[in-house]
């Protein structure tokens, strides 16, 4: 039996409207646009593509997980990259604006921070000569990923110690999502966690539970669908970053408004 890892601290359905909202925005934007250029580059550059998975004649079997892991690994640099650069954290807090943490957080994306990653992801896919299996495959485990991670559920005792060294558990990623700089700024892992713990970002404790978000940003009434996609146009949002991000702190407030 799945059991919840937590008990839910904010509206369900006023979350799930806006994670929805950005859901459904970002996947018909994607599919009218990301999808065909991803397409149209695999189809037109096929001939001159000199990238190392092209001038390999690794079997496929070896191919699509390399593929895979290449295409995760730009990844975790991308998602660090929307922590440091102001310009892309503008965007990519609205993520991390979440009160609480369940399958539809993982959803919760600005259609700015999707065009940006579907772009970079673009590049790399033609430049790498990633196949259509391997970029098809990706999708598909980052899916089913992102709703693992984001899932408010506990995972059993036995298994979580092993996840930790292979694929991101829910308990990683829960502390990504605390609204403390020091640990935002840390997990950034989307499938393996090799990648953390290669580049020291890893933080292993595994008791991160509620509250979840950026503590200058706590009030529900700040956090609905049309204020959200204008979030990252606000004047001095970036200033909420973590990390020194931007010159600005986060702090939790003396009170919530």
């Amino acid at each position: 039996m799945i059991a919840p890892h937590h008990a839910a601290t904010a509206s369900k359905p006023r979350r799930w409207l806006v994670n929805l909202g950005l859901a459904a925005l970002n996947g018909l934007t994607v599919a009218a646009l990301c999808a065909a250029c991803y397409v149209i580059a695999l189809r037109r550059m096929a001939p001159w593509r000199v990238g190392l998975f092209e001038l390999t004649a690794a079997p496929y079997w070896l191919r699509l997980p390399a593929e895979i892991g290449a295409l995760d690994l730009l990844t975790y640099w991308l998602h660090r990259g929307y922590h440091r650069v102001p310009l892309l954290w503008r965007f990519h807090q609205v993520h991390h604006t979440d009160l609480d943490l369940d399958v539809s957080s993982a959803s919760r994306f600005h259609l700015g921070e999707v065009l940006a990653s579907s772009g970079a992801k673009l590049v790399f896919v033609a430049l790498l000569g990633i196949s259509y299996q391997g970029l098809v495959g990706f999708e598909i485990v980052l899916l089913l990923a992102a709703q693992f991670q984001h899932a408010n559920i506990g995972v059993h005792p036995r298994l979580e110690p092993m996840l930790w060294w292979t694929f991101v558990p829910p308990a990683m990623h829960r502390v990504h999502h605390s609204p403390e700089p020091e640990e935002t700024d840390s997990n950034f892992g989307t499938l393996l966690v090799a990648w953390d713990r290669l580049f020291a970002t890893l933080r292993t404790h595994t008791a991160c539970s509620p509250p979840f978000g950026l503590w200058n940003w706590r009030g529900a009434r700040r956090l609905g669908l049309g204020k959200i996609l204008a979030l990252p146009f606000f004047r001095g949002c970036a200033a909420a970053t973590g990390a020194q991000v931007g010159g600005g702190e986060r702090r939790a407030p003396a009170t919530e408004s």
